[in-house]
């Protein structure tokens, strides 16, 4: 091998980047833009409804121009090719990681291993649309003929985060009565508010889990399944029982319908999924014609990045300059700022996104890194986190970024309160990029802070579709440029071993475990202890 990936931080493409930070590095934002009146226009751009504004950065032309040479000695339109057109990317997992294939609006025609994918993507998308339909038209109810009212997605991680953050965003789009719950965690006190919430009679069970393994997942489902059939009947389930997953054979004995259950296939990663029938419960919210305007806004930037050359690429873009502050100005943090309250968990679903696939230190071929990767993603409502999180960024002395996400117009609240919350946006960023300069030293801050704006003309499927899959390729990009794999996370899978070993040993099965450190033993034991009684 040659070029970058005989090694990145050798190589003379990432050697000029570092020579260029040299020069540039005590250059002050707020100069760079008194110095060019144009600069905002220079260092942004738009596709569709989507406005990128990355002036707030320190970079120059000759940065930028670097910052390409990177990708292009990274061979990233190779990388990019590869991804879209179902090569191993996983390269762990010996698996393609074909989202883009579960938006791509064309019924045949990507052949892997033998079989048209689109096919089965665009057969499922039809199914999720019979039931959709059913439910709508309350031609779908439950064992007594009764309309369905609640729908409750019982998942975690992937499974769980993608259709909650895409179901409260787009909340004002939903016309029927149905009531959503999202179920993660496995406390009976989750379940007893559940339960006091809905009428097991008239609900609508999605369980959502790609292996049909996972531990959360299938005890809140077992528990759920067990209440359902000892109030009623195991005949009555059919029709409130429907599973998401890889693993039909695994569903059926759990004792779904084999017409109950919607496949999900293993070159799709949880975090990758909310386009397939993991996303169920958004189109039983805003109904399958607004989720397939979704896939339409997330293809519509998969072109994007598949087409257009790198200075005018968003996501190769976003990638990069997040690649420029991590690994030369050792930023640690990014944060996501949405000013919209129906973004509320996007932070949660984009930190999920960005440290799953990033969060690595071993490259491709073996070897460790000797450079840092994902810096730790989170973030808040804006107006909130401005009263909590904040201070901490403009005076502080952690090295950070962010990224501020708000929409030119918002219908569902009064013009006053929306320019408040905008006006609250633009200030923030300005201030984060100025700073402010007192004779007072305690009222100074240092500013120089990098930021970006992501300006949507106003929040609708169209326009998360397009925002979701910008931060997906975004995170392909870093990927690519850190040699690392951005599809496994055999992180969570350890930890996951590791719980099913230690509930042993809490339940007293320590001859099957073995000991394990002292301070895991001490604990199992007074756990122990106190049970005990």
């Amino acid at each position: 091998m040659n070029g970058i990936e005989t090694g990145l931080t050798q190589s003379k493409s990432w050697k000029d980047l570092n020579k260029h930070y040299l020069q540039i590095k005590k250059i002050s934002l707020t100069e760079l833009f008194l110095n060019d009146p144009l600069r905002a226009k220079k260092f942004s751009l738009t596709e569709k409804n989507l406005y990128f504004d990355y002036s707030k950065n320190l970079v120059l032309k000759d940065t930028l121009i670097l910052l390409a040479q990177l990708a292009d000695k990274a061979k990233l339109k190779q990388h990019i090719y590869n991804l879209f057109s179902g090569a191993w990317v996983n390269t762990t997992q010996n698996l393609p990681a074909l989202h883009t294939a579960l938006r791509d609006p064309r019924k045949t025609g990507l052949i892997i291993n033998g079989e048209d994918i689109l096919i089965k993507v665009h057969a499922s998308l039809d199914k999720m649309q019979y039931l959709v339909e059913q439910i709508h038209q309350h031609q779908w109810r439950s064992f007594n003929g009764k309309e369905i009212t609640d729908i409750v997605n019982v998942g975690i991680g992937g499974s769980d985060l993608g259709s909650l953050m895409v179901v409260h965003a787009l909340k004002p789009l939903q016309k029927n009565s149905l009531c959503f719950h999202f179920i993660s965690e496995t406390d009976d006190q989750t379940l007893i508010t559940l339960l006091k919430k809905i009428n097991l009679e008239t609900t609508l069970f999605i369980i959502n889990s790609k292996s049909f393994t996972t531990c959360e997942t299938l005890l809140n489902a077992t528990t759920l399944l067990k209440l359902f059939q000892e109030k009623f009947s195991p005949a009555s389930t059919k029709q409130h029982f429907i599973a998401v997953t890889s693993q039909i054979e695994k569903a059926m004995a759990f004792g779904i319908d084999a017409q109950c259950i919607f496949p999900i296939w293993d070159w799709v990663g949880g975090r990758y999924s909310l386009w397939s029938a993991v996303g169920l419960p958004i189109a039983l919210a805003m109904g399958m014609s607004n989720f397939r305007e979704l896939l339409k806004g997330a293809h519509a930037m998969d072109q994007h990045f598949l087409n257009q050359p790198w200075l005018s690429n968003m996501p190769v873009l976003l990638g990069l300059l997040a690649i420029w502050q991590v690994n030369f100005f050792q930023s640690s943090v990014h944060a996501i700022l949405p000013y919209d309250a129906e973004l509320k968990y996007l932070p949660a679903y984009l930190q999920q996104l960005e440290m799953e696939s990033n969060g690595k230190s071993t490259r491709i071929n073996g070897e460790p890194v000797d450079y840092a990767t994902c810096p730790i993603i989170f973030g808040g409502i804006g107006l909130n986190a401005q009263h909590a999180f904040y201070q901490l960024f403009h005076q502080g002395t952690v090295p950070f970024s962010a990224d501020f996400i708000c929409s030119l117009r918002d219908p569902e609240i009064n013009i006053q309160s929306h320019r408040h919350i905008l006006a609250s946006a633009l200030s923030q960023s300005k201030a984060f990029m100025e700073g402010y300069t007192s004779d007072i030293p305690y009222k100074n801050l240092t500013g120089n802070h990098a930021n970006n704006m992501l300006v949507l003309d106003e929040l609708n499927p169209f326009n998360l579709g397009l925002l979701l899959a910008l931060y997906e390729h975004k995170v392909f990009v870093q990927s690519v440029i850190w040699q690392i794999n951005p599809f496994d996370q055999w992180g969570v899978e350890y930890g996951k071993q590791l719980n099913k070993k230690i509930y042993q040993g809490l339940n007293g099965e320590k001859q099957k475990t073995g000991h394990f450190d002292s301070s895991t033993d001490a604990l199992i034991e007074l756990y122990q202890q106190i049970n005990s009684s």
